[in-house]
């Protein structure tokens, strides 16, 4: 299958609605291309200039890519999307089209994308790369193909570290907005009994489950496809996963809080800065006590427990 890329050039500002928009389109995959995130990283151990162009980390814009089939007629709505952004957020923003080869995206993962670790446990290694766990590593196996969830994002590493910080087993745990699978895949491996995992994306949700299989899960993790919020009703869980954006966190909210235990988490990320007292407003009206915040430039991700 070919794709059409649409790339959209912009402020930090409106980043996360742009990647809400693509994603409640049916996109076959978000990447956000964040320069000032990037700097942060240069002159830290294990940096590698390679895998990013000099011009790339001089510019001051951010740029939001979304995938959609090409023979999908998408333009006219992208476009009314954009112009009701502008208006919003007071802002401007640069449109451009292009297209994708399922080969070049695939090939392009595997030119950048290498083996990281993430918190005390966790090894992200992409499948078709060689990885030696040390002792005490647990390393997820992902082929991120179309589907947002690489680990390498901000909002993904958040919820990655909540998972190794708070995952001690048996914990009965939902992942709302799975994108690949990565999350799930991390939660069962370090322990939890049973992870329901569901994406409104019919194609992340198949990625998921190959990269469920890929790791020998199908056992513990259920992927699903379809609205996460109506498919938590009367379920229960000591665990949400939540790395989606500001606006979905707090729709899910009051659901997450009939469905968590009590001293259960929300681990809640995918938030830009400005949306965050919002989302805290939510999770403190609805029962949540603000366990921990993580923030990486202008990303925020929390960890909140269920009284």
């Amino acid at each position: 299958m070919d794709w059409k890329e649409i790339s959209v050039l912009t402020e930090g500002v409106c980043v996360e609605a742009l990647a809400g928009i693509f994603q409640n389109m049916g996109s076959g995959g978000v990447v956000i291309e964040d320069p000032q995130a990037a700097r942060k990283y240069i002159n830290q151990e294990g940096w590698n200039p390679e895998t990013v162009s000099p011009d790339f980390l001089q510019h001051e814009f951010v740029v939001v890519k979304a995938y959609f089939p090409a023979d999908k007629d998408i333009l006219a709505e992208i476009q009314a999307y954009i112009a009701r952004i502008e208006k919003n957020f007071q802002t401007e923003c640069r449109l451009f089209i292009d297209e994708v080869r399922n080969e070049d995206w695939e090939e392009n993962w595997k030119k950048y994308y290498h083996a990281f670790k993430v918190g005390e446990r966790l090894v992200v290694k992409p499948s078709w790369e060689e990885y030696q766990a040390q002792p005490g590593e647990v390393v997820i196996n992902i082929d991120p193909g179309m589907a947002f969830g690489t680990g390498i994002h901000a909002s993904t590493r958040f919820c990655l570290r909540f998972i190794d910080q708070y995952v001690r087993g048996g914990e009965t745990v939902i992942d709302a907005g799975c994108g690949s699978g990565i999350l799930s895949i991390g939660a069962a491996k370090l322990g939890a009994a049973s992870v329901f995992a569901m994406d409104i994306d019919d194609l992340a949700a198949r990625i998921a489950r190959e990269n469920v299989q890929l790791n020998g899960l199908e056992e513990s993790i259920q992927v699903e496809a379809g609205d996460i919020i109506e498919a938590m009703q009367g379920r229960e869980a000591d665990m949400i996963l939540a790395n989606i954006t500001a606006e979905v966190v707090v729709e899910l909210i009051p659901e997450a809080a009939r469905v968590l235990v009590p001293g259960g988490y929300l681990f809640g990320s995918g938030i830009v800065d400005s949306r965050w007292p919002g989302v805290k407003q939510a999770l403190e009206k609805n029962g949540f006590v603000i366990a921990e915040v993580m923030q990486d430039v202008d990303w925020i991700g929390v960890a909140a427990r269920r009284l």
